[in-house]
């Protein structure tokens, strides 16, 4: 019969426990080490002090514009309805002068104007912001706008570039029709 060599099987099987204990040793080591650094910075008991703390102020359309001065409601009811008014006047001449597409469409009331070129220019919305006294402008083509009325100048005024309403009105508008059209300052 043959013989079986317990020996090296016992060796090999000690040289496996002996390995994970090795390894176990380790962890423990590695665990003890990182319980006394914990230890070793206290934790913050105290909560932080919030009292001093402000939020940021920011300012969005409210603002006015340089030398423009805050209009009486009246003043603004009046102003905004003579300049919409008269710039309905002028988008309706446009569909008649430049024999605009079939959509060409210009709208009027309730402080509301919208100018409806077509699918494929796009819309214009000018409409009264009696709560901030501006003109509201959506354009599809520069975007949303927000004009205050400047005494000085005597027009509406984009406060972030100092652009006048009918001055990027009548920049846009001419592009579209290919041709120079006249918008009324107010």
């Amino acid at each position: 019969m043959p013989r079986c060599n317990t020996s090296s099987f016992a060796d090999s099987h000690l040289l496996q426990v002996a390995t994970a204990m090795q390894y176990i040793l380790n962890v423990v080591c590695r665990v003890n080490c990182i319980s006394r650094a914990i230890q070793s910075y206290p934790l913050r008991s105290k909560q932080p002090d919030v009292s001093s703390f402000r939020p940021p102020n920011y300012s969005f359309s409210t603002g006015r514009v340089k030398g423009s001065e805050e209009l009486s409601s009246a003043e603004y009811d009046k102003l905004s309805d003579e300049t919409l008014e008269n710039l309905a006047d002028v988008f309706d001449g446009l569909g008649e002068k430049y024999n605009l597409n079939d959509e060409y469409d210009v709208q009027h009331a309730q402080g509301v104007l919208k100018v409806n070129f077509g699918s494929s220019l796009g819309t214009y919305i000018i409409n009264r912001q009696a709560p901030n006294k501006q003109l509201w402008l959506s354009s599809p083509r520069s975007g949303p706008k927000r004009y205050d009325f400047v005494r000085a100048r005597q027009e509406w005024v984009y406060k972030h570039d100092g652009t006048a309403l009918h001055t990027l009105l009548e920049e846009e508008v001419s592009d579209i029709v290919q041709s120079h059209v006249k918008f009324p300052k107010r």
